[in-house]
């Protein structure tokens, strides 16, 4: 099936949920252009995991629209889900599964063929350096070894749009390193258009030329981010943007 002819990979107009009397995203605007890394920045309980459960369909949404590649999160949200890739916060795991099994259950998901599903596994192992652990129980992994099965899982459809919930949680240096120079490359020679969730500043500040940054689930900002340093008086880190945005907020 073909997807409809879309300018922005993920459009969201005024997206808004609300539990109950709490609202935990306040008519929220932006836009996400195809093959572009675009970080999503705020403290936790920003809002910003509730969007990304919206942009799925996972979460319904009160007010507002979401378009991810041209299809309507409201009525489309299965067929979104086919060819997005997502790794929740805190992802948990099947303990008693070996990660070879989990990858091959979550391709079956996905319908991909057997062997189609097991060479893409291997060659995910193989990436994210777990061949030697692969037949081991899930339960005794580590949180570092666990987040990398996750984030196998999470490409394991071969996605169009990745949505990321604090992927580099849990991972050492140089595990961060690598994963930031895999979704670089997924972007700039695949074309996969990455919606990065983070509040590790500095992971956003190396992967991102625009983001989008929630606080107390509104938008307080959005765009490049040499020019919002500028705009808010942070010439140097990602940490002086945010903390400029945040202080505004409370004043």
């Amino acid at each position: 099936m073909t997807t409809p002819h879309a300018i922005h990979a993920i459009e969201v107009d005024g997206l808004t949920k609300r539990f109950g009397k709490v609202t935990a995203v306040d008519g929220v605007t932006f836009a996400v252009e195809p093959g572009e890394v675009f970080g999503f920045m705020g403290h936790n309980g920003a809002g910003k995991t509730t969007t990304l459960r919206m942009l799925l369909g996972l979460t319904p949404i009160t007010a507002g629209s979401a378009r991810v590649l041209g299809r309507d999160v409201a009525r489309e949200a299965l067929e979104i889900r086919r060819f997005a890739g997502y790794l929740p916060a805190n992802y948990t795991l099947p303990p008693d599964m070996t990660a070879r099994q989990f990858l091959h259950y979550v391709g079956a998901m996905f319908a991909l063929p057997r062997d189609v599903a097991g060479e893409r596994a291997e060659a995910l192992l193989r990436r994210f350096d777990l061949e030697r652990d692969a037949n081991r129980a899930l339960r005794g992994f580590s949180t570092g070894m666990a987040q990398k099965v996750g984030l196998a899982q999470a490409l394991i459809n071969e996605p169009r749009v990745l949505l990321l919930d604090e992927p580099t949680s849990g991972l050492d240096p140089l595990g961060r390193h690598e994963l930031l120079e895999l979704l670089r490359s997924l972007a700039r020679d695949k074309g996969v258009t990455i919606l990065f969730s983070s509040h590790i500043l500095s992971d956003v500040e190396a992967l991102c030329r625009r983001v989008a940054v929630l606080h107390r689930a509104r938008l307080v900002a959005c765009g490049e981010v040499e020019t919002l340093k500028a705009q808010h008086g942070a010439a140097r880190t990602m940490d002086d943007l945010y903390l400029a945005l945040v202080r505004k907020e409370a004043a």
